[in-house]
């Protein structure tokens, strides 16, 4: 899968600047033009992903990148990632940007595989999405990252789906039914209404009212029973996608599954991944 190249080679000059603005001091010993080659060499069990950004960054810097795994691939310790050539000077130019993007993608990707593969294992169909709780100037990687393991993107950005949070509907002072009749009324047919609902009673509300996805934010097991309950009795249940968020984690995970939603979504697989990568770059 190829994301916009321009947008992540303006972001990969951007890290290489950040780390050195004007010459790397550290490096200046080396002769210029000395060639080198080096190895990218996983020190744990997980996947990786930043592969093609890894190309992309070195591209830049003009050195040759052979990748030994593929972008979602699984990596055990010693393996060889990926193997570099060229400028000695520049391969260290390039060394932690490159380590610190693909470590961090990594652990997201790997994070969210451990999701997917729980679901898969209980026969669920549930997707496992991320958020829009991106670390600021990462996203395009995150979201990628989140791609890479199984799960879904969820909203890339605000022009690219309706989300109706509590904030518009406190703007509406809770009228459900008035804000997706605004909405409706001035949105492109081509754009998808998702609302996010944390009361029980504006549930059913939502889905008789256009939404075409219905979140439910940060309930209880009573909550969200009673909520299911209501638009399964209604025979409403099967014309709504239901998403299920709100401090969602691998450990209690299993107890949201038990209501058979479409979606569960949660921040902590871009912010706060609980899979630890180790990479390390050696030369030969």
């Amino acid at each position: 899968m190829s994301y916009n190249k321009v947008v992540i080679e303006r972001k990969l000059r951007e890290f290489l600047e950040e780390d050195c603005s004007f010459k790397d001091v550290s490096s200046q010993f080396i002769k210029k033009n000395e060639i080198a080659s080096a190895k990218i060499i996983s020190k744990c069990y997980g996947y990786v992903s930043g592969i093609e950004e890894l190309i992309q960054l070195y591209e830049i810097l003009n050195v040759k990148v052979e990748p030994r795994k593929k972008d979602g691939g699984i990596i055990s310790p010693k393996d060889v990632i990926a193997i570099v050539y060229g400028e000695a000077r520049n391969i260290l130019l390039g060394e932690r940007v490159a380590l610190n993007l693909m470590t961090h993608m990594s652990a997201i990707t790997s994070s969210t595989r451990e999701f997917v593969n729980y679901i898969k294992k209980r026969d669920s169909s549930c997707k496992i999405a991320c958020t829009r709780k991106t670390n600021p100037g990462l996203r395009i990687f995150e979201k990628k990252a989140v791609e890479l393991g199984g799960g879904d993107t969820h909203r890339l950005s605000l022009d690219d789906m309706i989300l109706l949070k509590d904030t518009h509907l406190k703007h509406y002072k809770g009228n459900v039914k008035k804000l997706l009749s605004d909405v409706k009324r001035y949105s492109s047919f081509s754009k998808k209404v998702e609302i996010e609902i944390e009361k029980t009673e504006d549930v059913l509300i939502a889905a008789k009212h256009g939404a075409d996805i219905i979140m439910l934010d940060n309930m209880d097991h009573k909550q969200l029973k009673e909520s299911i309950e209501s638009l399964k009795t209604k025979n409403y249940r099967e014309r709504v996608l239901i998403e299920i968020s709100g401090g969602i984690n691998i450990k209690n995970l299993e107890k949201f599954l038990e209501f058979n939603p479409d979606i569960i979504s949660s921040s902590k697989l871009t912010l706060f991944p609980n899979k630890v990568i180790d990479l390390s770059l050696r030369f030969d």
